[in-house]
């Protein structure tokens, strides 16, 4: 019985890895799975209770809380439901009468929005790690201002779009660098706010001591860049206190609100101990948000809540100017969201009952990572998303696709399946399902309504099926450079690459163009103690074998002059100069030429930077997040390799008219 339960609660009891090699759940993993989605088990005999009793709760209900279906599957709906709606419903939300309670049919398009000039054209576009860029401008960490001139610039280029990384709000009091481990994916990172612009704009005289030492920053440093900031944004909110011109904006979003009275206790909480990160950590009366204890603390610090508000006010204003900028390109901004939440952070803390609090998100072991991933994000609760018509699915929809032509859903498997394990078992886990066409039809239905493309991030083991259904809905795919190899471990041709998809170099998670030829990456390895020298001798000689095999793709696509390839066989891992910009260029060369109607010109690349973004499996061991683009951006049109390499992509790939 515990495993028929199982298959009612949506959680799968065995499943493939990453090999092809069958794996069952452990038994005490699966009752620890239906534990933390709320299912009082032990044993079968619990379980049989559960089920039946789950079962006639089911049966007494004439309705189920949600459906939704495409337009030319209405007439699937019950009878009693169709008759309320018009004989031909266009796409959107509708509410139906079920006689105790109300019922939301929801009618979605059968495939996203794509818009009409990549229809018979391929364009390209920049991918930035928004944090890393500099300026003349910035405080030391890129920030919305730079996200207008890198805007402009890309669109003065030619550029369809700017991919960028997650905008989530991080923490303020305890600043952390990650953008994947947000504290919320519908406010804003306050940190990418642009005090200079934002004091000059409303006339504040700002206090810029220290700001001369965050731009001089080998690396980010989050904390001094954070104290900055938040000095100079109370300055600007004294101003502007009396005028309050944010009202309006925390009227129409009532997270806004909750999510200023969460800062503004975690501020508190944390001034009086600084080993405090998470709302679990408060004082019991306030890890309710509608508590009594709350509202008397909001009304008691009435202020700072507004503060809050405030800030996230200014970061939409600021983000919506940003996008302004990039309105001459095709797509403009290409925005980011993250799989989760972090279960310290204030989406948690504002809607507990959406997530189940104790699993968290990961991935079986894989080739990258032997041991599988541990995320530490609470995922959505499948049964929470039905039963409240899937509000906090649609809500994290529009806040992400807000001032954007694109939208990337990291981990987008997502949508069907999250691989969990239970925080009091941490050594096991089973996939999580959701109802995937339900929440396929609500991204088609918002990308529709918002015309916002969308691109899903689709590296890893997929369940069987899952890219076909997901190319059926033109929802992108992505395809990665140095994973396109075929069977032999030859580089895929051009003309293979799917048409609806995102083709580049990398990832953030992956070795830049310049890192993987010169195997940065198994040096940091070694370095780090997970490769021994054996291990690493072996890693160099495949990666060696591996760049004959691009140098190879290179000549044959006629990307690189057979010249110039011997030249690199000769160097090996040991180039710079002009044979690194000579090898980027055709690397690029070569992407431009495939079928994907986008690509992305990652700024590392475009810069020859070496370092990778981020080295997963590290957090204090290598500066994750925290490095800063090598050129800035005022010098970035005139660099040999940025401009060499845009020449090729304007030349195999014309701006879009």
């Amino acid at each position: 019985m515990i495993d028929e339960l199982l298959a009612y609660a949506g959680i799968d009891d065995r499943y493939s890895d990453a090999f092809g090699n069958p794996v069952t759940v452990a038994n005490d993993t699966k009752l620890a799975m239906l534990q933390a989605l709320g299912y009082d088990v032990r044993d079968d005999a619990s379980a049989a209770s559960v089920l039946a009793d789950r079962r006639a709760a089911a049966a007494q209900r004439s309705f189920a809380p949600v459906y939704v279906v495409t337009s030319e599957r209405v007439d699937e709906l019950p009878a009693a439901l169709r008759a309320q709606l018009e004989a031909h419903p266009e796409i959107g939300y509708y509410t139906c009468d079920g006689g105790d309670f109300a019922i939301r049919v929801i009618v979605v398009p059968s495939q996203a929005f794509v818009p009409a000039s990549l229809e018979h054209a391929r364009a390209w576009g920049i991918a930035a790690q928004l944090y890393s860029l500099r300026s003349d401008a910035s405080a030391g960490i890129g920030d919305f201002g730079d996200l207008a001139r890198i805007a402009a610039l890309a669109a003065d280029q030619g550029a369809a779009l700017v991919a960028l990384n997650p905008l989530h709000q991080l923490s303020l009091s305890n600043p952390v660098a990650s953008p994947y481990a947000p504290l919320s994916r519908y406010a804003l990172n306050a940190l990418y706010i642009d005090v200079g612009a934002a004091a000059r704009e409303f006339g504040v005289a700002i206090d810029e001591r220290g700001i001369s030492g965050l731009r001089a920053a080998a690396l980010i440093d989050y904390p001094a860049v954070a104290r900055y900031k938040l000095h100079a944004l109370s300055q600007i909110f004294a101003a502007l206190r009396e005028r309050r011109p944010w009202d309006a904006f925390v009227r129409d979003d009532p997270r806004v609100r909750s999510g200023a009275i969460y800062e503004a206790i975690m501020e508190r909480a944390h001034a009086r101990d600084s080993s405090v990160y998470s709302w679990r950590q408060w004082p019991l009366r306030l890890q309710d948000c509608r508590s009594r204890a709350v509202k008397r603390f909001a009304a008691a610090h009435a202020p700072r809540v507004d503060f809050y508000c405030f800030v996230q006010w200014l970061a939409d204003r600021q983000l919506a100017s940003a996008s302004a900028s990039a309105s001459s390109m095709t797509i403009g901004l290409y925005r980011d969201l993250a799989v989760g939440d972090d279960l310290s952070g204030a989406d948690v803390w504002c809607d507990p009952a959406a997530f189940a609090l104790d699993l968290s998100v990961g991935a079986p072991p894989d080739p990258l990572n032997a041991a599988g991933q541990n995320w530490g994000l609470p995922p959505l609760h499948p049964r929470a998303l039905i039963e409240r018509g899937y509000d906090p699915f649609i809500s994290l929809l529009r806040a992400n696709m807000r001032h954007a032509g694109a939208l990337r859903i990291d981990h987008v498997m997502g949508l069907k399946r999250l691989f969990c394990i239970p925080r009091r078992r941490p050594s096991g886990g089973a996939y999580l399902n959701y109802d995937f066409e339900a929440m396929l039809g609500i991204v088609c239905l918002e990308s529709v309504r918002r015309q916002c493309m969308v691109v899903g991030e689709d590296l890893g083991t997929m369940p069987e099926g899952f890219r076909e259904r997901t190319e059926a809905a033109r929802i992108f795919s992505c395809r990665v450079l140095l994973f396109e190899r075929e069977w032999d471990g030859r580089f895929r041709a051009p003309q293979a690459y799917p048409r609806d998809a995102v083709a580049s170099s990398g990832t953030h998670d992956l070795p830049t163009l310049a890192g993987y030829w010169t195997a940065a990456d198994v040096a940091t390895r070694e370095r780090l103690g997970w490769e021994s020298g054996e291990a690493a001798q072996h890693d160099r000689a495949d990666r060696a074998a591996t760049r004959e095999r691009l140098l190879d793709a290179l000549v044959e696509q006629r990307c690189l002059d057979p010249k110039h390839a011997d030249a690199l066989r000769a160097a090996g891992a040991d180039i710079a100069g002009d044979q690194l910009t000579d090898l980027l260029v055709a690397a690029y060369r070569f992407l431009a030429r495939v079928e994907s109607r986008l690509v992305l010109l990652q700024l590392e690349d475009g810069v020859g930077s070496v370092d990778q973004v981020n080295v997963p499996g590290t957090v204090d061991e290598e500066p994750n997040w925290r490095r800063k683009l090598g050129v800035p951006i005022e010098e970035l049109a005139r660099h040999p390799v940025f401009s060499a390499i845009v020449r090729a992509l304007r030349e195999e790939r014309p701006p879009l008219r």
